[in-house]
């Protein structure tokens, strides 16, 4: 059996949780790109590709199961659910993370807290502009009234940085003042239960670097573009908080497209000194996890063993196989 991804995101972590798992592997990336693969000898086979694109043709070997992260939802968006690959995870519950309104009315029937958004027109505190796709805050930019947000989704139009329709698109929403927090959940069909497996928070530019400046560079805007992430563990006390958010969201996923959210997720979270808010969830891996790659406090009470998400992936689809429930854990 093959476990293949694309050259990009995770994907290191994926193929060598892969490999530990006895799997071979395989990895589809853009031409000019295979030269890490080389170096970093965690792909049995490199199929290069002109575009993203490719991939909706591709032909595939038999027991290959996929593994979907967040490149392919920023560059083939919906398309990505066309792929022909038996993935790994539930198709639909990708389509529920890529309409940001169905990401969060998911949110909203699990009870979990969700920032208030707003029409242009009705801006009338902070609030940030976010636009679709997993593009990694790419864009993001921070208003406070309908004419700010009329000048910079301007200005982001006419440099190109985002098109007409993602800006007639745009989702905005109340600034959170608090700690962000992205949990690494994983939902086992094979042990039916919600494992948190760890916890992350991004690093991102401009706007983590700003609190380094003087009050005279005060002026300078910023911005949200995620250029890695930092470990980061919870309170002890707030676990419980962690694990009863992951259970409510792949209670409702179950109802709002069957079987629910299979394999890893995550929560996108800020937390200030009175409560908890989500802004999303993803219903894949995310790049967080790749901290991880011997394992973090959580999975290894869990496991006793060295156990990264995209090994954690590896293991139920073997177990899977074991046990001819493989129907239970792709699509």
């Amino acid at each position: 059996m093959i476990i293949s991804t694309v050259g990009s995101h995770s994907a290191l972590q994926i193929l060598y949780g892969a490999k530990k798992e006895s799997f071979s592997t395989k990895v589809y990336c853009l031409k000019g790109n295979e030269k890490l693969y080389r170096r970093y000898p965690v792909a049995d086979q490199i199929v290069t590709v002109d575009s993203y694109i490719d991939l909706l043709d591709i032909k595939y070997e038999n027991e290959e199961i996929f593994v979907p992260h967040g490149s392919i939802i920023s560059t083939l968006e919906k398309r990505a659910l066309d792929i022909p690959i038996p993935m790994i995870g539930n198709r639909e519950g990708m389509y529920w993370e890529m309409v940001r309104e169905k990401n969060l009315e998911l949110l909203k029937k699990a009870n979990i807290r969700t920032p208030y958004t707003y029409k242009p027109e009705e801006i009338d505190k902070l609030c940030i502009v976010k636009f679709p796709g997993a593009k990694g805050g790419d864009g993001y930019f921070l208003c406070s009234s309908y004419q700010e947000f009329e000048e910079k989704i301007g200005e982001l139009i006419k440099e190109k940085k985002v098109s007409e329709e993602e800006a007639s698109n745009a989702q905005i929403q109340e600034y959170i003042v608090g700690v962000t927090m992205y949990p690494h959940y994983f939902y086992s069909p094979i042990y039916d239960r919600v494992e948190l497996l760890g916890i992350d928070r991004r690093y991102e530019t401009n706007v983590d670097a700003l609190g380094r400046l003087s009050q005279s560079h005060s002026k300078i805007s910023p911005t949200y573009t995620v250029v890695g992430n930092q470990p980061l563990i919870a309170r002890e006390s707030f676990l419980h908080k962690l694990l009863d958010y992951g259970d409510l969201l792949r209670e409702v996923s179950v109802d709002s497209f069957h079987p629910g959210l299979i394999g890893p997720y995550c929560i996108e979270m800020a937390l200030t000194d009175k409560e908890i808010v989500a802004f999303e969830f993803t219903s894949r891996i995310v790049a967080g996890t790749s901290l991880y790659i011997s394992g973090s406090l959580y999975s290894k009470i869990l496991f006793d063993e060295e156990m990264s998400m995209g090994r954690r992936i590896a293991r139920e689809i073997k177990l899977a196989k074991e046990q001819n429930r493989l129907d239970d854990i792709i699509s």
